[in-house]
């Protein structure tokens, strides 16, 4: 084996360490437990913790398996030790560049990936935001960084649960959002939009500034307004509105190319390569997340009825994505701070 051999081995096990790192971080800075936390709401989302690890992992685990096996099919020259064979593997392919463009390329299967991304880009960066330093919830960045190398819908139900662990602090009638945050945001939906018009070139600058951009309004929260601060319903609002006009132009593109049903088109794709399944369950897991915290955790005279939220986003999601309908229910519960229901 020779350096660079040594180098992608070290790479590929570092991605496995600072997974098992983030995990460890998330949970030593968890609130011990208490009497008066809900334990049956947290009993929830440990669940759909688990199960959406295991869920999405599965088909991540299996899309690393397929590139292994397409790869040494191709290699004419196979070393007889495995170490040697997984290294020149790791160091001849493009495993995230590669996944990512066989769930970006195409009109169905970013139909698909959109979803996750507006919603990630999107309500979920500013819920994560907002709602964390009102709950002192520690190490913000650690649960986007979480939701980027494994998956979205882990980080979330973990977060949802530090929130019921936490206390949140008096806070005013309307909270504001910081310009980093809702400029990060905006620029991030602008990546969303562009992805589908990127070439070779341009494909992954682009991917990774919707990442990189989403760690700035997490890494430390101002101390005092800016005068050019936005109410966060306000922000929700925005998030909303471009949102619709970039999902409607996605969902017109996959229907003109589709000559199934659309759910059957849908249904198709999501199992067409084992990195579009990891991806589109974690869409799943991630509206069905969100949704249980809506209907679980959600309380005050100033949001949405449970009667209203929830049939609302069964009905809507499947039709627009959880990308629009989680800014449409943000706007309404941004008033004031969520508080834990304990009964």
């Amino acid at each position: 084996m020779n350096i660079p051999q040594y180098l992608a081995l070290g790479v590929f096990s570092s991605y496995f360490l600072v997974i098992f790192g983030l995990f460890w971080l998330i949970y030593q800075s968890l609130p011990p437990p208490s009497p008066k936390q809900p334990k049956l709401k947290i009993a929830a989302f440990t669940a759909l913790t688990i199960a959406s690890l295991t869920h999405t992992w599965f088909y991540m685990f299996e899309y690393i398996s397929w590139s292994f096996v397409k790869f040494e099919s191709q290699n004419l020259h196979k070393g007889d030790i495995v170490i040697e064979r997984i290294s020149s593997w790791l160091l001849n392919t493009s495993l995230f560049e590669e996944a990512w463009a066989s769930v970006c390329v195409g009109p169905l299967n970013w139909w698909w990936s959109e979803q996750l991304c507006l919603f990630t880009v999107g309500a979920w960066t500013v819920f994560l935001a907002t709602k964390g330093p009102q709950h002192h919830v520690k190490h913000l960045w650690a649960y986007m960084l979480l939701g980027q190398l494994v998956a979205i819908s882990v980080a979330s139900n973990l977060f949802y649960i530090a929130l019921l662990l936490s206390e949140p602090s008096p806070l005013p009638k309307n909270s504001r959002a910081n310009p980093r945050l809702w400029l990060s945001v905006l620029i991030s939906l602008l990546s969303v939009a562009t992805s589908p018009f990127t070439n070779e070139r341009t494909f992954l600058p682009n991917l990774l500034v919707m990442h990189a951009l989403l760690f700035l309004p997490l890494l430390w929260t101002p101390k005092s307004p800016s005068r050019f601060s936005l109410h966060t319903s306000m922000l929700y609002l925005i998030i909303f509105v471009i949102s619709a006009a970039i999902r409607a132009r996605t969902v017109i593109a996959a229907t003109v190319v589709s000559n199934d049903s659309p759910f059957t088109n849908a249904w198709n794709i999501l199992h067409s390569h084992p990195a579009q399944s990891s991806i589109g369950w974690d869409v799943v897991w991630s509206t069905l997340s969100f949704i249980t915290w809506t209907g679980l955790c959600s309380s005050g005279n100033s949001q949405p009825s449970n009667a209203f939220a929830i049939p609302f986003m069964f009905l809507a999601t499947p039709l627009a994505s959880i990308g629009i309908t989680a800014p449409y229910v943000l706007i309404l519960q941004s008033v004031r701070p969520f508080v834990p229901n304990t009964e």
